[in-house]
């Protein structure tokens, strides 16, 4: 979703980019372009939880199923989805919202496992699940030389550019759809 903001020339090329864990703002200037802000946000950290998890569950060898997990994260943004598109600066109130959100994920899946002796595997795809959105949290806020290198820097990007942010009927859907699908595979 592109919201227009105002239309002037820019001459110089810049790039700013905050996101807090689950918000992505980002203003480019573009040389001989018109100015822009555009907003991509990520998907709710639930239905990534709960299809990391899945997928974990439902592969018996680590090596594959944790880095599947990983990529799923790409996979679940890429699809029409939505998450309430709040703008910074964040309220107490949204930065509880995403607290809740990726807690209720964490906490269902820690009961669905529970007893369950790859319960620990479980749980580490489904945060394996959500580390994109972490790696480009702190990348944007933790000052760090680790940030400046071209791999973080391209692994953002991408991450950015995939977003599909759609109307809240049609993205709660996907969401919900992706949510029930990753549950049959816990529960089997």
């Amino acid at each position: 979703m592109i919201v227009r903001l105002f239309e002037t020339k820019a001459i110089t090329s810049a790039a700013i980019f905050f996101d807090h864990s689950r918000f992505l703002l980002i203003k480019r200037f573009d040389k001989c372009t018109t100015n822009r802000l555009e907003f991509k946000p990520n998907m709710l950290s639930t239905p990534h939880l709960l299809v990391g998890a899945a997928i974990v569950h439902s592969i018996p060898e680590p090596s594959i199923a944790l880095p599947a997990a990983f990529l799923s994260h790409f996979v679940l943004d890429a699809t029409p989805h939505w998450d309430g598109s709040p703008q910074a600066p964040f309220s107490k109130k949204v930065i509880g919202g995403v607290v809740v959100d990726y807690l209720f994920g964490a906490v269902l899946i820690f009961l669905i496992t529970r007893g369950n002796p790859r319960q620990e595997l479980i749980l580490l795809g489904a945060f394996l699940a959500t580390l994109p959105d972490f790696i480009m949290a702190f990348s944007r806020h933790v000052q760090t030389p680790l940030i400046k290198l071209p791999f973080v820097t391209q692994f953002n990007k991408y991450h950015s550019r995939i977003q599909t942010n759609v109307r809240f009927a049609q993205g709660v859907l996907a969401s919900f759809a992706a949510s029930i699908a990753a549950l049959v595979f816990l529960v089997r």
